[in-house]
C-alpha cells in the first residue's frame, strides 16, 4: 500500500514567472507571460494577495494529517488546532483581503548615470511553471506545467492551477502535491474556496510522521498493562511512550472539507509503515464533526478491521467522541472468579460526552454464571454493570468516579457494589492533592490474599519526581490523612472498626544500565518483523529505598523500611523464528518493620519476598510470559501471572491469567490506539502502600 513514495526527480524546467504590467495599459483581455516578462517583476498584487489568503486559509498538512487520524479509530492525537479562519455564516459575504501597501523603491543609476528604479522588496510569494497568465477581464490566473508555488514554509505543487480571484477558489489538478514544514499530503485534484472554507481533494493520500505532531495520552500495550506491579513488562522498561508505532498512512479516495467538518469516502488507514500493510483500517464514509472546542464526534460506515490483506473484523461501533478522555475498548472478554464467578463479557456505550465530562456504561454478560445458575439466563444475577464518570477541567482539576456491579439483584445492593472516586488538583506547583473515597474496595495484599476495606476516605498529598543533583537517583514521597474502616484483629472477636490514619511514604530509586547490545535494522524482516520497536538487547541492574510510617487512631503504629535489589534485561532482537526474544526480571525485597497495623488489608506480611519472571518467544510472533512471587517467610507463592500473547507489529493479541487473583483478560491492542482496557477493580497493597487505579 503505497501511501506517499519520494517524489521523483525532474529535469530542469523553463521558469517563467508572471509579471505585473505597470508600464502600460493591457490592450487585450488576456496578457501572456511572455508579454507580461517586459514589465515589472512581480505577479499582478491581486493575484498575489489571493494566493497568499488561499494559503493562510488552506489546512496545513498536519491538520490534514490530524483529521484523518481522527477519521480513523486506529491512531487519535487530541484536540485539532483551531483553523485560523473560521467558518463563515450563510449570510456572511467572501472573505477579502486588503492590498499590501508598497514601500518606496529606492533610486539607483545606470552606467550612464540615469535613474532606474527598482523593487528591491522580498518576495513572500513565488510561482515557477512553463506557462502561466492572467484574465484581466474575468480576473482568473492559471498556471500550467510543473507548477510549483512557494509561500513561506509551504509549498503547492500540482500539473495546473487555477485561481479565481472573484470567488476566492483554486483549483489544482495533477499530481498535486502540498508541503507545509515535514508534513506533506497529495491527490489528483484539490478545489479549495478558501472565502467559504470548503474543499475537496480527490484520491487523497500522505504518510504522517507521528514523532512531530504532539500525541495525546496513548494507552500501555496489553504486554505492559498489570493488575498490579507483579506482571512482566515485554518491552523493558514499562514506558507508556514505548512500544508505539510512529508512522501512519491514509488513503481516500475523496476527502470533503466544510468549515470544520471533515468526509472521508472508502478511507483506509494503516500504521504499518511498510507496504502492503499487516493491519488496515477500512470504512466506507468516515464524518469528523465538531461538538466543542475540545471534542469531535467520529460517525463511520461499516468500519472494519483487515488483517494481511485477508481475513476481516468488523469493529463493533459506528459513532466514536474524541476528546481528552480515554475511553475503555468497545468489547472485552474477562474472568473475575471472586465477584464474578468467572468468565463474563462486557459491552461499553458512551452515554454523556461534555467538553470537561463523560460517562460511559459498561454492561456485562457474566457467562459462567449464567451456565451454572438454576434460574440460567432469566436472573438478574447474570447481568452486571460497571459505571464510568470522568471530568477534565481547565485548570488542572481532574474527577474520575467508577461504580461496578457485580450483579443486577438490588436486594443484595451492599453485597454487590464497589465504588470509588477521586478529585485531583494542583497544588504548591508541582504537587498534587488527591482526594478519595471507596466502598467496599477489593485489596489485595501479598500473602494475606483479598481484603474488603468497607470504606477509606481523605486526602494525599503527592510530590513530584525529583533527581538528586547529577546521582540519577530520583525521590518522591506523599503524605495521607484517612477515615478508614475495615476488619480488625486488635479487637476481639475480629470485627469492622473505624479509625484515622496518617501515613508518609517516601522511595528512592536508581537504575545501572549495565551492558547495551545492537538493535536489529529497523526493517520490515528483521528488527521490526514482531515487534512495533526495534529491540536494545540490554541488562539493568535496579535498586530502591522505601520507608512507610503509619499512625492510627488508637495508638498504633507501623513503621517499615523497605530495600530492593534487582536485575531486568531482553536477550535477541524477535526477529528470528525461534528463541530469538527473551525478557527477564528478578528481584528481591528486604523489610525491616516495628509495629502492627490494627488492620489487616494494609499491614506488613511478606517481610522477604522474591519475584521472577521471563517472557519467551516460542516460535514467530508467540511469546509465553510467567512471573511468580514467593514469600521466603513462609515459602508459598503467593502471586503469579501466565501470559501468552501473539505478537506483531501493528497490533497484538494477548490472553492473561492471574490464578492466584483468580482475575483474566483476553485483549487486543492496536499500536498508537488510545482506547484503555478496563481496571481490573483490585487495589494492590505494595509495600504497606494501596495502589489504587
Amino acid at each position: 500500500m503505497d501511501f506517499l513514495p519520494p517524489s521523483s526527480s525532474q529535469p530542469p524546467r523553463n521558469y517563467a514567472e508572471v509579471k505585473q504590467v505597470t508600464a502600460k495599459p493591457l490592450s487585450p483581455s488576456s496578457v501572456s507571460s511572455a508579454d507580461m516578462a517586459r514589465f515589472s517583476t512581480e505577479l499582478p498584487i491581486e493575484v498575489r494577495s489571493q494566493l497568499e489568503l488561499f494559503f493562510k486559509a488552506l489546512p496545513e498538512p498536519e491538520t490534514f494529517a490530524r483529521k484523518i487520524m481522527e477519521l480513523s479509530p486506529i491512531a487519535q492525537v487530541g484536540p485539532v488546532k483551531p483553523n485560523s479562519f473560521p467558518k463563515p455564516k450563510p449570510n456572511d459575504p467572501p472573505l477579502r483581503v486588503t492590498p499590501p501597501v508598497r514601500t518606496t523603491p529606492p533610486t539607483v543609476s545606470d552606467p550612464d548615470g540615469k535613474p532606474i528604479l527598482t523593487d528591491l522588496t522580498p518576495l513572500r510569494l513565488k510561482v515557477v511553471s512553463d506557462r502561466q497568465e492572467y484574465d484581466i477581464n474575468t480576473q482568473v490566473f492559471t498556471s500550467e506545467g510543473n507548477v510549483e508555488i512557494n509561500y513561506k514554509k509551504s509549498q503547492l505543487k500540482a500539473d495546473r492551477v487555477q485561481l479565481n480571484t472573484k470567488t476566492q477558489e483554486v483549483v489544482a489538478e495533477g499530481n498535486v502535491f502540498f508541503t507545509r514544514g515535514d508534513q506533506k499530503i497529495r491527490g489528483t485534484k484539490l478545489t479549495y474556496n478558501y472565502g467559504d472554507i470548503k474543499g475537496e481533494l480527490l484520491n487523497a493520500s500522505g504518510a504522517v510522521d507521528l514523532g512531530t505532531i504532539v500525541n495525546s495520552e496513548v494507552s500501555r500495550s496489553p504486554s505492559e498493562l498489570a493488575t498490579n506491579s507483579i506482571t512482566v513488562s515485554v518491552t523493558g522498561s514499562g514506558d507508556s511512550a514505548e512500544g508505539q508505532v510512529r508512522r501512519f498512512g491514509f488513503v481516500a479516495e475523496r476527502l470533503t472539507i466544510n468549515g470544520d467538518t471533515w468526509t472521508a469516502e472508502n478511507l483506509r488507514v494503516t500504521n504499518d509503515p511498510f507496504s502492503p500493510p499487516e493491519l488496515e483500517l477500512v470504512t466506507s464514509k468516515a464524518t469528523l464533526t465538531p461538538i466543542s472546542p475540545t471534542q469531535n464526534r467520529l460517525d463511520l460506515e461499516s468500519p472494519t478491521l483487515v488483517f494481511d490483506q485477508g481475513f476481516s473484523l468488523p469493529i463493533p461501533v459506528n459513532t466514536i467522541t474524541l476528546d481528552r478522555f480515554q475511553r475503555f475498548a468497545p468489547a472485552l472478554v474477562g474472568f473475575d472468579r471472586r465477584d464474578r464467578d468467572g468468565l463474563f463479557y462486557q459491552q461499553s456505550f458512551d452515554v454523556i460526552t461534555q467538553p470537561d465530562l463523560s460517562f460511559q456504561l459498561s454492561p456485562q454478560l457474566l457467562l459462567q454464571r449464567a451456565f451454572s445458575s438454576q434460574k440460567g439466563l432469566l436472573g438478574f444475577d447474570i447481568l452486571g454493570v460497571v459505571a464510568t464518570l470522568n471530568g477534565a477541567f481547565d485548570n488542572g482539576q481532574r474527577l474520575s468516579a467508577r461504580a461496578s456491579f457485580s450483579g443486577l439483584d438490588f436486594s443484595k445492593i451492599d453485597s454487590l457494589l464497589r465504588f470509588n472516586a477521586s478529585y485531583e488538583i494542583p497544588a504548591f506547583g508541582d504537587y498534587t492533592l488527591l482526594s478519595q473515597y471507596a466502598f467496599r474496595d477489593r485489596v489485595f495484599n501479598g500473602s494475606l490474599g483479598f481484603q474488603d476495606v468497607n470504606n477509606i476516605f481523605g486526602s494525599t498529598l503527592i510530590s513530584p519526581k525529583y533527581v538528586l543533583g547529577d546521582s540519577q537517583i530520583s525521590f518522591n514521597y506523599q503524605l495521607a490523612a484517612q477515615v478508614i474502616g475495615a476488619v480488625r484483629d486488635d479487637l476481639q472477636p475480629s470485627t469492622v472498626g473505624t479509625l484515622v490514619r496518617l501515613q508518609s511514604a517516601a522511595v528512592l530509586n536508581r537504575v545501572f544500565p549495565l551492558l547495551r547490545g545492537t538493535p536489529a535494522p529497523a526493517e520490515r524482516e528483521s528488527g521490526l518483523r514482531f515487534s512495533p520497536k526495534t529491540i536494545v538487547p540490554k541488562l539493568d541492574a535496579f535498586v530502591s529505598v522505601q520507608g512507610v510510617n503509619s499512625f492510627y487512631s488508637n495508638g498504633a503504629n507501623q513503621s517499615t523500611l523497605f530495600g530492593t535489589l534487582g536485575l531486568s534485561g531482553e536477550v535477541g532482537n524477535f526477529a528470528k523464528d525461534f528463541l530469538d526474544y527473551t525478557g527477564f526480571t528478578v528481584s528481591y525485597t528486604q523489610a525491616f518493620s516495628s509495629g502492627r497495623s490494627p488492620f489487616i488489608f494494609d499491614r506488613i506480611a511478606d517481610t522477604r519476598a522474591l519475584t521472577a519472571g521471563i517472557v519467551q518467544q516460542i516460535y514467530g510472533p508467540i511469546r509465553l510470559g510467567i512471573q511468580q512471587s514467593w514469600s521466603l517467610d513462609t515459602g508459598n507463592l503467593f502471586d503469579s501471572v501466565y501470559s501468552l500473547e501473539y505478537a506483531r507489529r501493528t497490533y497484538s493479541l494477548l490472553i492473561r491469567y492471574n490464578p492466584n487473583q483468580g482475575l483474566g483478560e483476553l485483549l487486543f491492542r492496536i499500536s498508537d490506539f488510545n482506547w484503555t482496557r478496563p481496571p481490573a477493580n483490585v487495589t494492590t497493597v505494595e509495600n504497606g502502600v494501596e495502589q489504587r487505579n
